[in-house]
């Protein structure tokens, strides 16, 4: 397969047209999507063929240029996002283009796909396209996950349940399960391939865990004063423990170590306790499992988390640790911090909202294959009522945030993540897992796979600037090619400006 996109603005006050044609680079994102929806024993015909309308249905448009390798299949977070659109008609969202059925269809030789912008949508400076599946074109902001979401058996016995998911490597899910008896932490490890299978390999066939490693779920200790009398004396003082036995409060850092975060003591009046990060520790990276001491820092920016056991928690929507830097929600969710946990001192508040605005942020959803984009869920007020909002921060601190707001959150979005444990994998996959259910036959894992995906890069020969004045027609042609024929179709070597000319 070969891509070619044609793309045409026309100015509408003057009739002036200027034309763009650059060729593609397919990438690795079909394979790996074919292969995980056979895993999850899927009929390719429901989300995935034909690949011109299902896997490659959508289209998003960037203001950098994006990498130009086969393996490059993850939402960019190098480049902002400027547009997109899907397989429907859209005349709301400024950032959603419409897709032009008239003007698509079969070819002798492949598929031609053509969407229309408006003149109030996606202008700006305009870098890059590439195809994604036609359910993340609709909004890859919002519908980044699968229109589907399949369930899979986790090897746990019956006697053994209550196991959540925390990272995957392609062949094993790795699960955590605390115990608050002993205040020891569990990791094991189930086999369930998804991309990399045996010949042996089945993906549902009967399976069981195995134990990897454990850890004392030891946090810290308080101090704790029963008056303020006994408080300002600092006498008969007692020790309260505070122990990470929930799975929710680990998160993999894809950086070779699974971080354990707090921050500051909750819900005591007469305690001392000075920091506002408190975490730990444990190095997979290595093979070791080994557990740090916990580390303490000062309290940089203020919080917004949930408490349990005496602390606040980052507990995987609140606060997200990625390649040591800690995002969290400022405690009036009208920010998010950026915090380097080796010089904390640096961290940066970036705003979303102005503090008079009603709408707040109420959750952060980190994409780990993304190297630092975190994508995040908006109370909107509405003159009727209320709505959600979707967007992304990117590692530069910038927002994007589409105004176009959804009347509630959906089954597959990232907004239900925080509750059932779902979680991004490493940066070769599109799978999600997250813990589904337990009954008398067994416990369970769901599975989907990450629908905004850079199904074909297309880097422009040269910038495109879309101004309020254009309108845009994006034609996208795919072309079937023999094995034999040209294999250095993904060179990006032709484009540029064409005919500017027009009445």
């Amino acid at each position: 397969m070969k891509g070619k996109t044609t793309i045409i603005l026309r100015n509408v006050e003057t009739g002036k047209t200027r034309v763009y044609e650059d060729e593609n680079l397919i990438t690795n994102a079909l394979d790996k999507l074919i292969n995980i929806n056979v895993a999850m024993n899927y009929a390719l015909n429901s989300y995935v063929l034909p690949f011109a309308t299902n896997a490659l249905g959508g289209i998003m448009l960037f203001d950098g240029q994006l990498e130009e390798d086969a393996d490059n299949i993850h939402f960019p977070a190098a480049a902002h996002l400027v547009g997109y659109a899907g397989q429907d008609v859209n005349a709301v969202d400024k950032y959603r283009g419409s897709y032009n059925a008239i003007e698509s269809g079969k070819t002798l030789t492949g598929y031609i796909s053509v969407w229309d912008f408006g003149t109030g949508q996606a202008n700006g400076s305009i870098k890059a396209v590439a195809r994604t599946s036609a359910h993340a074109g609709r909004d890859p902001l919002f519908w980044y996950n699968a229109p589907t979401a399949g369930s899979t058996s986790d090897g746990v016995p019956n006697t053994d349940q209550g196991w959540r998911p925390i990272r995957y490597d392609g062949e094993y899910v790795y699960m955590l399960k605390g115990n608050s008896e002993t205040h020891v932490m569990r990791m094991a490890r189930a086999k369930i391939p998804m991309l990399r299978m045996g010949v042996g390999d089945f993906s549902d066939v009967a399976r069981s865990m195995e134990l990897v490693a454990s850890w004392s779920t030891l946090l810290t200790v308080l101090t704790y004063y029963n008056s303020q009398r006994d408080y300002e004396a600092r006498e008969n003082g007692r020790d309260l423990y505070v122990y990470a036995d929930d799975a929710q409060f680990y998160e993999d850092g894809h950086d070779g170590l699974i971080y354990c975060m707090a921050y500051g003591k909750s819900g005591l009046t007469y305690c001392d306790y000075p920091y506002g990060i408190t975490y730990f520790t444990v190095n997979y990276g290595d093979g070791s499992y080994d557990r740090s001491d916990t580390q303490y820092l000062s309290n940089y920016g203020n919080y917004f988390a949930q408490s349990a056991n005496y602390m606040y928690w980052a507990n995987r929507w609140c606060g997200h640790v990625h390649k040591g830097i800690l995002y969290r929600i400022s405690s009036n969710r009208k920010l998010i911090y950026k915090i380097p946990l080796n010089n904390p001192a640096s961290y940066t508040p970036i705003r979303v909202f102005a503090d008079e605005n009603p709408d707040y942020i109420t959750n952060i959803q980190f994409c780990a294959a993304h190297e630092g984009a975190i994508y995040f869920e908006v109370y909107h007020y509405t003159a009727t009522g209320y709505a959600y909002l979707y967007g992304v921060l990117y590692p530069d601190g910038t927002v994007v945030l589409p105004d176009y707001s959804y009347s509630g959150t959906s089954s597959n979005h990232g907004g239900d993540q925080k509750y059932s444990g779902y979680f991004w994998t490493n940066d070769d996959d599109l799978t999600a897992w997250g813990y589904s259910s337990s009954n008398s036959s067994g416990e369970w894992f769901t599975r989907m796979w990450a629908a905004n995906y850079l199904g074909t890069i297309n880097n422009l020969a040269s910038e495109i600037v879309k101004t309020p004045a254009e309108t845009m027609k994006i034609v996208y042609t795919l072309t079937d090619i023999d094995d034999e024929e040209d294999e250095g179709q993904g060179d990006d070597s032709g484009g540029g400006e064409g005919g500017g000319g027009g009445a």
